[in-house]
């Protein structure tokens, strides 16, 4: 009768021990101009991939939480950073305070068009955990799909990208010729049809992405309304993560109320948790995602 305990209890044990090895945890590393990156890292579970997580232009790794719960689930792990001047990485080399309201919004030679090198960073951080490129996938939103794609540009080894309301440019982050660029492997484009202008430019995108990088191997979901991370809802999160194990989806058996033209796939919205007023966003701050709009910010 006693072993009964004995083998529970090493269970347990067992168990913890593996929890422990699963812990987040706080990291930083060096970008190659001597910024440091803070990030949050999970390792993943033995044989699984890791998810590069970048963030949206004003944003943090924080917005990404809600995800992170599902990837954890699944077994992935995750290097969640805050890009330079967002989050807790504002100081510089120079050991000064400086936010991306520092930065300038135009010029290929920017801080925004240098966050590659935070990503690279985070590329030899993954490497030190033994984490090979060949085992991230990245996911971005906005800015963060516009330097994940142009990473997956750069690193062919990278397998896999999912770009949450991609657009032509943020701060002259250009993602056009970085998708001419990417190659024939699985792209996840995902985008909402309420912000007209955003949209337009999602569609441009979604074209130019299946010429570039086969029909096949590019798979669109498009919501009623949202942009950015919001857009990784509890139910597009399942989606996304039924893709990375498949990179192809079902086939569409329903559709939001909206009718999403110009070919892309329509899915079943799921209304966020809480209502929001968009038309009082936008109006309230100027809108991310178009070169215009980006430069006036400052």
């Amino acid at each position: 009768m006693k072993v009964l305990p004995l083998t529970l209890a090493a269970l347990l044990c067992a168990g913890a021990a593996r929890a422990q090895q699963r812990a987040e945890e706080a990291v930083t590393f060096q970008a190659a101009d001597g910024w440091t990156i803070h990030a949050d890292y999970l390792p993943p579970a033995e044989g699984a991939p890791v998810a590069l997580l970048l963030h949206s232009h004003k944003g943090s790794s924080a917005e990404w939480r809600a995800f992170q719960e599902q990837l954890k689930r699944y077994g992935y792990g995750w290097l969640a950073p805050d890009l330079r001047g967002h989050g807790r990485s504002v100081v510089d080399p120079s050991g000064s305070t400086v936010t991306w309201k520092n930065f300038r919004s135009g010029g290929s030679d920017n801080e925004y068009n240098k966050m590659i090198r935070d990503v690279d960073g985070a590329l030899v951080f993954l490497s030190t955990r033994a984490v090979s490129t060949e085992n991230v996938f990245i996911v971005g939103s906005i800015l963060g799909a516009n330097l994940g794609i142009k990473t997956a540009a750069i690193y062919k080894e990278i397998p896999r990208v999912v770009a949450v309301s991609p657009v032509l440019n943020v701060n002259d982050v250009l993602v056009v010729n970085p998708l001419r660029a990417y190659g024939r492997k699985p792209l996840l484009m995902l985008a909402g049809a309420n912000r007209e202008r955003q949209f337009k430019e999602f569609q441009l995108l979604n074209d130019i992405a299946k010429l570039s990088c086969g029909p096949e191997n590019v798979t669109t979901l498009v919501e009623a309304r949202g942009f950015g991370s919001e857009l990784v809802n509890r139910y597009n999160a399942r989606r996304i993560l039924d893709w990375l194990g498949n990179s192809r989806f079902p086939p569409v058996v329903g559709s939001s109320s909206t009718y999403v033209t110009g070919g892309l796939e329509t899915v079943p919205w799921e209304p966020p948790a809480a209502e929001e007023d968009w038309t009082e966003a936008e109006e309230a701050a100027p809108a991310e995602g178009t070169g215009e709009n980006e430069k006036n910010d400052g």
